[in-house]
């Protein structure tokens, strides 16, 4: 099976798995509750860099010597820097989120509701990038895998 094939496969079933979980409201739900905006660009990213690791995919089944290899190898190192940074975006969400959680929370003049509330959507921001962050990394770490082996076999 060809390193193509693989990494479509791979994104065929990563997309049912995203369709059907946005069918149960998934993904709406991370980004209506995502303060930060930061899960939008993480998925963004991920569109982004599947797409450049299924060009790469296809150039590696027709790449006809090592050197053609080695440089996609090293052209794929972008998606491993997306990838790992993936993490680092979940955890920048996590730190908003608990500023804002924790920001409007000290005035002890509101009422209990209002600061429940603020808790609440910070709380929603903070664990929604990071699932986000871990998730989407995860599966690009899959696809830039399937890559290496295709170009490794070679």
């Amino acid at each position: 099976m060809t390193t193509f094939t693989k990494w479509f496969l791979l994104i065929a079933v990563t997309g049912t798995a995203l369709f059907f979980a946005e069918m149960k409201g998934a993904l709406s739900l991370i980004i209506l509750n995502d303060k930060s905006y930061l899960s939008i660009a993480i998925m963004s990213i991920f569109v982004i860099m599947s797409l450049y690791c299924g060009y790469l995919a296809y150039h590696a089944d027709v790449a006809k010597n090592f050197d053609d290899r080695m440089k996609l190898l090293k052209k794929s190192e972008t998606g491993w820097f997306a990838a790992e940074h993936f993490f680092s975006f979940g955890l920048l969400g996590t730190i908003i989120g608990l500023v804002l959680a924790t920001g409007g929370s000290v005035d002890s003049s509101k009422p209990i509701s209002e600061i429940v509330s603020g808790l609440k959507i910070g709380l929603n921001t903070a664990f929604y990038t990071t699932i986000c962050g871990i998730v989407f990394s995860l599966l690009l770490q899959l696809q830039l895998l399937v890559l290496k082996i295709g170009l490794d076999k070679k």
